[in-house]
């Protein structure tokens, strides 16, 4: 009996269910998979989903990085190499020390996240065998929820990198100067992962801060190009590194994090983000050609934010400044706790990816609904912005000196400006506002306004 069929008969004697109604399963499973999987491998997911121990057995079949669900306990996939993130030292929750190492793929149809774990793996991307760029192939990958939502593929003992696969359709993934070549500061927006490159005009070294009972590092730069310039922000081991650049260097950030700062666009990079001082090949004006004025940002971002109604708010939209007042507020838990070290969520004092957590950080996030009169929209503060809506100071949400929930609660009704850029729910539904500023009302100005529509 082959293997096909000798897994259709054990899962027919274990679930009490007819052969035929599990050859129709495996059927309704490889049209569900759209054919990216053998009948074989079909049958071992309905085996799985069904509760049948099929001695854990690989499903070899490569599937497209879109195509990939929760229920594939083993998965092969090709995608080029995004982002590669420095391999990290954990602690599991049973004691035992290890490593582990990330990195993001992409084909035609999505990217997803790999998290490496066995070192074999690791020392190919240590070394420079596996790079940016790079067309790879992931055999026997485990999929399970991903700490940043969606989905990730675990690189365990039993699995494998494989570089410079065999057969491989270049067409099928995006081009490699896509991940390689660097975008110019100017055109960075928020929320988004870049790679840039850019002369140091400012380096204003390194400062120690505490949070929630831990000791941290920071340092803040300057860089610019051609295009304009940004502040960069390096955080701990990276901000140690910023001794080693001066002005006039050229410095290559790799998977840094951009994000809505005070005067501008910051470009964050942690433990993730690589930095490669003066790389060859680059190109960027004299520090001195560099226009940049002290305190400020030039990167493309509006001087002045576009004051809007919520009627008129559409997906994309950026830099949006509304006026309303906050009409609901949702749910009561507030404060997550967040790992200091990969910022995972932190559950009964545990990290999934670094293992036992004694003083977490305490992020607020508060989720509400705003009214202007012309609609509502949905509405997220997070950190900074969520602190300024409710009055409070990182300190007092580390000591739990004071009662978040009723802070909360004074907010509702509040009239306040909010500035934010728009996106999509696609769980909702619905457009949402991330708020990054909150300010209070201009009574004058708002007076003046209102004497000018009348």
């Amino acid at each position: 009996m082959g293997e096909l069929e000798d897994l259709i008969r054990t899962v027919s004697e274990k679930v009490a269910i007819g052969e035929d109604e599990v050859k129709k399963k495996v059927k309704e499973k490889q049209r569900e998979l759209s054919g990216l999987v053998s009948e074989t491998g079909a049958a071992y997911i309905v085996a799985n989903e069904l509760g049948v121990k099929t001695k854990n057995r690989v499903i070899e079949s490569t599937v497209r990085i879109g195509d990939i669900l929760p229920e594939m306990k083993a998965v092969s996939v090709l995608g080029r190499v995004k982002a590669i993130s420095p391999a990290r030292d954990f602690v599991s929750k049973k004691g035992i020390k290890g490593k582990v190492s990330n990195m993001e793929i992409v084909d035609n149809t999505a990217s997803i996240r790999i998290a490496i774990w066995n070192q074999s793996d690791i020392d190919k991307l240590e070394s420079g065998v596996i790079k940016e760029g790079q067309i790879i192939q992931i055999k026997n990958g485990y999929v399970r929820e991903g700490y940043r939502g969606g989905f990730e593929i675990n690189v365990g003992n039993k699995g494998k990198l494989v570089e410079n696969p065999e057969e491989v359709n270049e067409t099928e993934f995006p081009a490699e100067d896509e991940f390689t070549s660097a975008l110019e500061i100017g055109k960075i927006v928020p929320d988004s992962s870049v790679n840039v490159v850019g002369r140091v005009i400012r380096n204003f070294g390194v400062n120690e801060f505490e949070r929630d009972g831990r000791t941290g590092k920071v340092a803040n730069l300057v860089i610019g190009d051609s295009s304009g310039t940004a502040k960069l922000v390096l955080w701990n081991e990276k901000a140690e590194k910023s001794v080693e650049l001066a002005v006039g260097d050229i410095v290559r950030v790799g998977n840094g994090f951009v994000k809505q700062g005070q005067a501008g666009l910051e470009i964050q990079a942690n433990w993730g983000t690589t930095l490669v001082k003066n790389p060859e090949g680059v190109e960027v004006p004299a520090a001195d050609d560099i226009n940049y004025t002290a305190g400020s940002s030039n990167n493309g971002a509006p001087k002045e934010r576009v004051e809007a109604k919520i009627a008129d708010l559409k997906e994309g939209d950026k830099y949006r400044q509304v006026r309303g007042a906050i009409v609901n507020i949702f749910g009561d838990n507030f404060i997550h706790l967040m790992c200091p070290e990969c910022n995972k969520k932190v559950r009964e004092g545990q990290c999934d990816k670094c293992g036992i957590i004694e003083k977490p950080n305490k992020l607020l996030i508060i989720n509400g609904t705003i009214d202007d009169g012309s609609g509502t929209i949905s509405v997220t503060f997070f950190r900074e912005a969520a602190e300024k809506l409710i009055g409070v100071t990182p300190e007092e949400i580390s000591s739990s000196s004071v009662d978040i929930i009723a802070k909360v609660n004074e907010a509702l009704g509040k009239e306040v400006v909010v500035e934010g850029s728009v996106k999509r729910n696609d769980y909702m539904d619905r457009i949402e506002l991330n708020v990054y500023e909150v300010k209070p009302v201009d009574a004058v100005q708002a007076a003046e306004k209102m004497i000018g529509s009348v």
